[in-house]
Protein backbone atom coordinates (compact mmCIF):
# COMPACT_ATOMS: atom_id res chain seq x y z
CA UNK A 1 0.00 0.00 0.00
CA UNK A 2 1.53 3.26 -0.93
CA UNK A 3 2.64 5.62 1.82
CA UNK A 4 0.29 8.82 2.64
CA UNK A 5 3.13 11.06 2.08
CA UNK A 6 5.29 13.55 0.28
CA UNK A 7 7.71 16.28 2.04
CA UNK A 8 9.49 18.58 0.80
CA UNK A 9 13.69 18.85 0.52
CA UNK A 10 14.78 19.30 3.95
CA UNK A 11 15.98 22.14 5.75
CA UNK A 12 19.10 20.12 7.56
CA UNK A 13 21.37 23.22 5.77
CA UNK A 14 21.16 24.96 8.76
CA UNK A 15 23.05 24.05 11.80
CA UNK A 16 22.33 25.04 15.28
CA UNK A 17 25.00 27.99 14.92
CA UNK A 18 24.08 29.12 11.58
CA UNK A 19 20.34 29.53 13.14
CA UNK A 20 21.31 31.52 16.32
CA UNK A 21 24.03 33.91 14.11
CA UNK A 22 21.09 35.18 12.16
CA UNK A 23 18.85 36.31 14.99
CA UNK A 24 19.56 38.51 17.77
CA UNK A 25 19.17 37.35 21.54
CA UNK A 26 16.17 39.71 21.57
CA UNK A 27 14.57 38.42 18.43
CA UNK A 28 15.44 34.43 19.73
CA UNK A 29 13.60 35.36 23.09
CA UNK A 30 10.61 36.81 21.33
CA UNK A 31 10.60 34.14 18.69
CA UNK A 32 10.75 31.24 21.70
CA UNK A 33 8.05 32.81 23.41
CA UNK A 34 5.67 33.36 20.41
CA UNK A 35 6.64 29.85 19.40
CA UNK A 36 5.97 28.02 22.92
CA UNK A 37 2.57 30.21 22.78
CA UNK A 38 1.18 28.04 19.80
CA UNK A 39 -2.18 27.12 20.75
CA UNK A 40 -2.43 23.20 19.11
CA UNK A 41 -4.95 22.27 16.59
CA UNK A 42 -7.44 18.95 17.27
CA UNK A 43 -7.64 16.81 14.60
CA UNK A 44 -9.90 13.90 16.30
CA UNK A 45 -10.39 13.93 19.90
CA UNK A 46 -7.16 12.34 20.93
CA UNK A 47 -4.79 13.55 18.09
CA UNK A 48 -3.15 16.87 17.85
CA UNK A 49 -0.81 19.15 15.58
CA UNK A 50 1.05 21.56 17.33
CA UNK A 51 5.21 22.31 17.28
CA UNK A 52 8.23 20.20 17.59
CA UNK A 53 10.06 20.39 20.61
CA UNK A 54 13.91 20.09 21.22
CA UNK A 55 13.42 17.30 23.17
CA UNK A 56 14.81 13.19 23.48
CA UNK A 57 11.47 12.16 22.61
CA UNK A 58 10.89 14.29 20.17
CA UNK A 59 14.45 13.32 18.27
CA UNK A 60 14.02 9.96 19.42
CA UNK A 61 10.50 9.90 17.28
CA UNK A 62 12.41 11.42 14.14
CA UNK A 63 15.11 8.97 14.47
CA UNK A 64 12.32 5.84 14.64
CA UNK A 65 9.61 7.09 11.95
CA UNK A 66 12.36 8.52 9.20
CA UNK A 67 14.11 5.33 9.16
CA UNK A 68 11.35 3.39 8.75
CA UNK A 69 11.18 2.29 4.92
CA UNK A 70 7.88 2.02 5.21
CA UNK A 71 8.04 6.38 5.82
CA UNK A 72 11.20 7.25 4.01
CA UNK A 73 10.28 5.44 0.48
CA UNK A 74 8.25 7.71 0.13
CA UNK A 75 9.53 11.13 0.82
CA UNK A 76 11.86 13.22 -1.53
CA UNK A 77 13.95 15.31 0.86
CA UNK A 78 15.16 14.08 4.19
CA UNK A 79 18.55 11.90 4.10
CA UNK A 80 18.92 7.98 4.82
CA UNK A 81 19.68 6.52 7.26
CA UNK A 82 18.59 9.67 9.28
CA UNK A 83 21.06 10.08 11.71
CA UNK A 84 20.52 12.33 15.72
CA UNK A 85 22.58 14.97 13.24
CA UNK A 86 19.81 15.05 11.03
CA UNK A 87 17.34 15.46 13.77
CA UNK A 88 19.11 17.92 15.81
CA UNK A 89 19.58 20.27 12.80
CA UNK A 90 16.21 20.06 12.01
CA UNK A 91 14.66 20.73 15.44
CA UNK A 92 16.93 23.72 15.61
CA UNK A 93 16.04 25.51 12.08
CA UNK A 94 12.52 25.58 13.49
CA UNK A 95 12.61 29.23 14.10
CA UNK A 96 13.75 29.62 10.33
CA UNK A 97 10.53 28.22 9.83
CA UNK A 98 7.75 30.46 11.05
CA UNK A 99 5.49 33.18 9.66
CA UNK A 100 6.48 37.14 10.37
CA UNK A 101 3.49 36.47 13.19
CA UNK A 102 5.34 33.61 14.50
CA UNK A 103 3.12 30.94 13.93
CA UNK A 104 5.60 27.60 12.64
CA UNK A 105 5.80 26.11 9.62
CA UNK A 106 6.05 22.82 10.33
CA UNK A 107 3.78 21.03 12.91
CA UNK A 108 3.28 17.59 14.26
CA UNK A 109 0.82 14.88 14.39
CA UNK A 110 0.87 13.54 18.51
CA UNK A 111 -1.39 11.25 19.64
CA UNK A 112 -2.01 12.25 22.80
CA UNK A 113 -3.68 9.29 24.48
CA UNK A 114 -0.04 7.52 24.01
CA UNK A 115 2.54 9.59 26.11
CA UNK A 116 1.86 12.67 23.56
CA UNK A 117 4.07 10.63 20.66
CA UNK A 118 4.97 11.99 17.27
CA UNK A 119 2.69 10.34 15.13
CA UNK A 120 3.71 12.34 11.65
CA UNK A 121 4.28 15.81 10.43
CA UNK A 122 2.98 18.48 8.09
CA UNK A 123 4.30 21.57 7.10
CA UNK A 124 4.03 24.94 4.58
CA UNK A 125 5.37 27.40 2.84
CA UNK A 126 5.54 30.75 2.94
CA UNK A 127 7.78 31.65 -0.36
CA UNK A 128 6.60 33.89 -3.11
CA UNK A 129 3.53 32.71 -4.89
CA UNK A 130 5.45 33.83 -8.10
CA UNK A 131 8.03 30.82 -7.11
CA UNK A 132 5.80 27.44 -8.33
CA UNK A 133 8.45 25.62 -8.06
CA UNK A 134 9.23 22.60 -5.51
CA UNK A 135 6.87 22.33 -2.30
CA UNK A 136 4.60 24.26 -0.82
CA UNK A 137 3.53 21.79 1.20
CA UNK A 138 4.81 18.42 2.61
CA UNK A 139 3.77 15.87 4.81
CA UNK A 140 4.33 12.02 6.49
CA UNK A 141 2.61 9.78 8.93
CA UNK A 142 3.25 6.86 10.63
CA UNK A 143 1.55 3.82 8.84
CA UNK A 144 -0.44 2.41 11.52
CA UNK A 145 -2.45 5.64 11.51
CA UNK A 146 -3.40 5.63 7.72
CA UNK A 147 -6.45 5.39 6.70
CA UNK A 148 -8.41 7.53 8.99
CA UNK A 149 -8.32 11.15 6.87
CA UNK A 150 -5.89 12.71 9.45
CA UNK A 151 -3.10 13.84 6.81
CA UNK A 152 -5.80 15.46 4.91
CA UNK A 153 -7.64 17.41 7.73
CA UNK A 154 -4.18 18.13 8.94
CA UNK A 155 -3.27 19.54 5.58
CA UNK A 156 -6.26 21.32 5.15
CA UNK A 157 -5.69 23.15 8.52
CA UNK A 158 -2.37 24.50 7.98
CA UNK A 159 -3.08 25.56 4.53
CA UNK A 160 -6.64 27.59 6.64
CA UNK A 161 -5.19 28.37 9.72
CA UNK A 162 -1.25 29.29 8.65
CA UNK A 163 -0.85 29.53 4.55
CA UNK A 164 -3.89 31.37 3.92
CA UNK A 165 -4.58 33.50 6.48
CA UNK A 166 -1.15 34.22 8.18
CA UNK A 167 1.06 33.68 5.21
CA UNK A 168 -1.28 35.30 2.84
CA UNK A 169 -0.54 32.66 0.11
CA UNK A 170 -2.45 31.95 -2.65
CA UNK A 171 -1.09 29.92 -5.09
CA UNK A 172 0.94 26.58 -4.04
CA UNK A 173 2.63 23.58 -5.80
CA UNK A 174 3.02 20.41 -4.56
CA UNK A 175 5.02 16.94 -5.83
CA UNK A 176 4.72 13.06 -5.10
CA UNK A 177 6.23 10.52 -6.94
CA UNK A 178 3.98 8.74 -9.64
CA UNK A 179 1.98 6.38 -8.50
CA UNK A 180 1.64 7.62 -4.94
CA UNK A 181 -1.91 7.41 -5.11
CA UNK A 182 -2.45 7.91 -1.26
CA UNK A 183 -0.53 11.22 -1.47
CA UNK A 184 -2.37 12.08 -4.24
CA UNK A 185 -5.72 11.97 -3.21
CA UNK A 186 -4.69 13.32 0.71
CA UNK A 187 -3.76 16.67 -2.16
CA UNK A 188 -6.93 16.32 -3.89
CA UNK A 189 -9.09 16.37 -0.78
CA UNK A 190 -7.32 19.60 0.04
CA UNK A 191 -7.81 21.11 -3.17
CA UNK A 192 -4.79 20.65 -5.11
CA UNK A 193 -5.17 19.97 -8.80
CA UNK A 194 -2.98 17.47 -10.90
CA UNK A 195 -1.20 18.59 -13.60
CA UNK A 196 -0.55 16.02 -16.89
CA UNK A 197 1.15 18.81 -18.96
CA UNK A 198 4.06 19.50 -16.50
CA UNK A 199 6.92 16.87 -15.97
CA UNK A 200 9.72 16.51 -13.59
CA UNK A 201 11.99 14.00 -12.13
CA UNK A 202 13.42 13.58 -8.57
CA UNK A 203 16.56 11.62 -7.37
CA UNK A 204 15.61 8.69 -4.88
CA UNK A 205 18.50 6.14 -3.82
CA UNK A 206 20.45 6.71 -6.91
CA UNK A 207 17.48 6.20 -9.59
CA UNK A 208 15.98 8.89 -11.27
CA UNK A 209 11.98 9.04 -11.03
CA UNK A 210 8.98 10.92 -12.33
CA UNK A 211 6.95 13.14 -10.21
CA UNK A 212 3.47 14.29 -10.27
CA UNK A 213 2.53 17.74 -10.27
CA UNK A 214 -0.10 19.26 -8.59
CA UNK A 215 -0.90 22.82 -8.15
CA UNK A 216 -3.86 24.94 -5.55
CA UNK A 217 -5.07 28.91 -7.13
CA UNK A 218 -7.23 30.64 -5.21
CA UNK A 219 -8.64 33.48 -5.63
CA UNK A 220 -10.45 35.46 -2.84
CA UNK A 221 -13.88 34.41 -3.94
CA UNK A 222 -12.37 30.85 -3.48
CA UNK A 223 -11.83 31.50 0.09
CA UNK A 224 -14.77 32.65 0.90
CA UNK A 225 -16.33 29.74 -0.11
CA UNK A 226 -13.85 27.28 0.84
CA UNK A 227 -15.07 25.03 3.47
CA UNK A 228 -14.24 25.81 7.25
CA UNK A 229 -12.22 23.03 9.06
CA UNK A 230 -13.54 22.65 12.67
CA UNK A 231 -11.57 21.39 14.65
CA UNK A 232 -12.22 18.47 17.24
CA UNK A 233 -13.21 18.83 20.96
CA UNK A 234 -10.79 16.70 22.65
CA UNK A 235 -11.19 14.44 25.42
CA UNK A 236 -11.60 15.80 28.23
CA UNK A 237 -8.94 13.95 29.93
CA UNK A 238 -6.06 15.31 27.24
CA UNK A 239 -7.80 18.71 27.09
CA UNK A 240 -5.66 20.21 29.65
CA UNK A 241 -2.50 18.09 28.76
CA UNK A 242 0.81 19.52 28.47
CA UNK A 243 2.83 19.59 25.55
CA UNK A 244 7.04 17.42 25.75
Amino acid sequence: MPHESTVPKQDTEVTPQESSAKRSPEELDRLTRLYDSFQPLWLTETIQLGPLYPSDKDRNALLKHLNDPRVYSYLIGPPNPYTSNDADNWISGRFDRMTKQGIPLNAMLRDMAKDEQIIGAVQVSDISDDNLEGDDVGYWLAPEYHGQGLMAKALKLMLQEVSISKVGKRKFNATTFEGNWASRRTLEKAGFVYQPDIHKKAVKAGKELNLWIFRLVLTEKDIAQREVIMQATPLSSLAKSSMV
